[in-house]
């Protein structure tokens, strides 16, 4: 018993790596999608989290501001606002705890809160997705490349100022969705959440990859012409991906922005695009159990080098804050010159043989 206060900062670190692993995990399986399976060079993925930050930091500003507005209305000598910006610079922060109080007693609003949130992140992010499906028809995969990585970093400028919508450059501060549970039990909840939204996207990716739509998927990827002359509409192959996986990377940016409190638009820079690539190419493309392996390996590196920081620290003499990139930056190369298929090799496509199932039941009746 007198090793469990000295147990918690250990339960609480690895519950936070299993949060981090869970969310990055979907995201980095939509990566897969679009990356493994269909080849796409998708150098624009950060943008899915900068819409869902803007969706679900849109929609706490909103309910935030009709809370303030309705105590402005019954309680006297509460400032007036005399616009957004004065509610984003001075009240939002005072403002929050009176919500998750209100919300603590209403949990069914802050559960429509919570689920609001993600499904308007998906859908924003899906048809985002779609938009950008039509450049990639006609472009080539160098320059479709470039436009998704400069679209990314377009999003997250113009966002960034969009103060009416999400608080803009000064981000927007976000409800607590989960109020009622404080302390321990709300991490390990919201854990248990981040978990079933991971196995339930591991679930869609692997029924969609091993499913005629994902040997499509990867005909197209290897040879994108011989699927074409064999009857296979690439252009609607492309949209359907595109919105798929974008949904997927908002459902991402949703828990992510929920389990932070805060979101702040102009922090989604396009490093968070890489650094999901770096996840897949260590685990291994095209195979939805590497993309997690990926995640698991990145995230459980990263934190040990966090544990053990002052310890490196005193050994390089130097600040190992950026020791992570350079690690991973040399994984990348070795991985590639050396194992390519990452952790986890890509694996034929399991799909069941409907035709063999009919012919077996059809002989059993006879």
């Amino acid at each position: 018993m007198a090793l469990l206060p000295q147990l918690k900062p250990v339960r609480i670190l690895l519950e936070s790596l299993a949060i981090y692993i869970a969310i990055y995990g979907i995201y980095v399986l939509s990566l897969n999608l679009e990356v493994g399976y269909l080849g796409l060079p998708q150098f624009g993925k950060v943008m899915f989290l900068t819409i869902a930050g803007l969706a679900v930091g849109g929609i706490a500003t909103k309910l935030m501001l009709a809370f303030y507005q309705a105590a402005v209305a019954k309680a006297v000598g509460v400032v007036p606002l005399a616009n957004i910006n004065d509610y984003c610079t001075l009240y939002q922060y005072s403002v929050v705890g009176v919500v998750n109080s209100q919300l603590a007693q209403n949990p069914a609003v802050g559960l429509g809160f919570f689920l609001l949130g993600i499904v308007l992140s998906m859908a924003l992010a899906a048809a985002l997705g779609i938009l950008f499906a039509y450049p990639a028809i006609r472009l080539r995969e160098d320059y479709l490349g470039i436009l998704l990585l400069v679209s990314g970093e377009f999003i997250r400028v113009v966002t960034s100022y969009t103060t009416p919508v999400a608080c803009g450059v000064y981000g927007a501060v976000i409800p607590d969705p989960f109020p009622w549970i404080s302390g321990e039990p709300r991490s390990l909840l919201y854990l248990v959440v981040t978990l079933v939204f991971l196995i339930a996207a591991f679930l869609v990716f692997e029924a969609l990859g091993n499913s005629p739509f994902g040997r499509a998927l990867r005909a197209i990827r290897d040879a994108e012409t011989a699927a074409a002359v064999f009857g296979k509409d690439i252009v609607k192959f492309r949209i359907r991906v595109l919105a798929v996986s974008s949904a997927f990377g908002g459902l991402a940016g949703a828990l992510l922005v929920y389990y932070f409190g805060y979101t702040s638009l102009g922090a989604f820079l396009p490093i968070y695009t890489f650094i999901g690539w770096t996840m897949l190419i260590i685990g291994g493309m095209g195979n939805n159990a590497g993309a997690l392996a990926g995640v698991a390996v990145y995230y459980g590196a990263i934190t040990v080098l966090d544990v053990y920081k002052n310890a490196l620290q005193a050994v390089l003499r130097a600040d190992p804050t950026y020791l992570g990139y350079l690690i991973f930056g040399l994984a990348i190369i070795l991985v590639l010159m050396y194992r390519p298929q990452g952790i986890v090799p890509e694996k034929p496509v399991k799909t069941i043989d409907f035709a063999k199932i009919r012919d077996s039941l059809k002989r059993q009746k006879s």
